[in-house]
């Protein structure tokens, strides 16, 4: 095994930008997102009570990735778009992930419903926060990739199934697309679209991954334990599927060319992923996940109509 491992060149070090722990880069882009909403929408107020929401969302994941020690934490606002908290693990598990995805939504229903239905309709504040508390969250609970609804069934039911993942990112983008030429909402269609370009890298990770598969080639694996025997065909198999990295080879140094081509091989990895959900967890998770839109729809459906007209009309 030794002698044909030392018949295929060494692969080389990835490295690796480290880029977690930076709350000025979140404050930054918090700052950036309020400047890029004000030009659709100018009530400052309405945006303050957004970004309040979208931050209360976000540190619930955040808090549950820290207790599950991932690396490179960053949260991020994103213009037109939302928030987002990434991280790294050596090695996932469904268990941690899905409770991950759902600490984002869950609490922030819940303390909408509070509000709603005990924070007294002649309270504006409460009822404000309430709705959008509720209306954001729940949003995020349609099963769509890459909502935390989308999220959830891909690591409980579509994980490491790169076809089922295809399939599950193409409906994903038809459907937000649709739904804002229904509304006639150019942000929501544009999001749609933007979900669309990832149906093309998805559809060529799923051929490369479908080509390794049949060369029997371990996938789910991190960078550093992959062989050199397999980083090479690993190699390949991207070089077929991607002609443009030889033409960038003409034009880059070796030691640029080999971190591009690295970083190209660590994008088609699929992180090792505990398959610890038991049937009776992913029945509970579904519950929570039903739970939350049935909670979502009571609270909204308990609180009269005028008064939440009332309380964004007055302020």
């Amino acid at each position: 095994m030794e002698n044909i491992e030392q018949q295929y060149p060494q692969k080389p070090a990835l490295i690796k930008k480290k880029s977690g722990g930076h709350i000025s880069l979140t404050i930054l882009s918090m700052v950036l997102f309020a400047i890029t909403f004000s030009l659709i929408l100018d009530d400052y107020y309405l945006i303050t009570l957004l970004i309040a929401v979208l931050l209360f969302h976000e540190l619930g994941h955040f808090l549950v990735m820290k207790l599950f020690k991932y690396e490179e934490l960053n949260m991020l606002f994103i213009p037109f778009m939302g928030a987002m908290v990434s991280g790294r693990k050596k090695i996932y598990s469904q268990i941690e992930s899905s409770l991950m995805v759902l600490a984002g939504p869950l609490p922030g229903i819940i303390l909408g419903a509070f509000l709603l239905i005990y924070g007294g309709l002649d309270n504006s504040l409460s009822i404000q926060l309430g709705v959008i508390l509720i209306l954001l969250n729940v949003m995020n609970l349609i099963p769509i990739d890459p909502l935390d609804g989308g999220q959830l069934m891909r690591i409980l039911f579509f994980n490491n199934y790169e076809f089922a993942q295809l399939i599950f990112t193409v409906l994903s983008s038809l459907a937000i697309a649709g739904v804002g030429l229904y509304f006639n909402s150019w942000l929501v269609i544009i999001f749609g679209l933007l979900l669309g370009f990832r149906v093309k890298n998805k559809h060529k990770l799923y051929l490369i991954r479908k080509e390794m598969k049949e060369d029997d080639i371990e996938y789910e694996s991190n960078y550093e334990d992959i062989s050199n025997k397999t980083y090479s065909k690993i190699k390949q198999i991207i070089i077929d599927h991607t002609p443009v990295l030889n033409d960038i080879e003409e034009y880059n140094e070796e030691e640029r060319y080999n971190q591009i081509v690295a970083k190209q091989v660590d994008g088609v990895l699929f992180p090792p992923t505990k398959k610890d959900a038991t049937l009776l967890y992913k029945t509970f998770m579904l519950a929570m996940w039903l739970g939350g839109i049935f909670l979502s729809v009571y609270a909204i459906f308990s609180t009269d109509f005028n008064s939440i007209v009332h309380a964004f009309q007055n302020r």
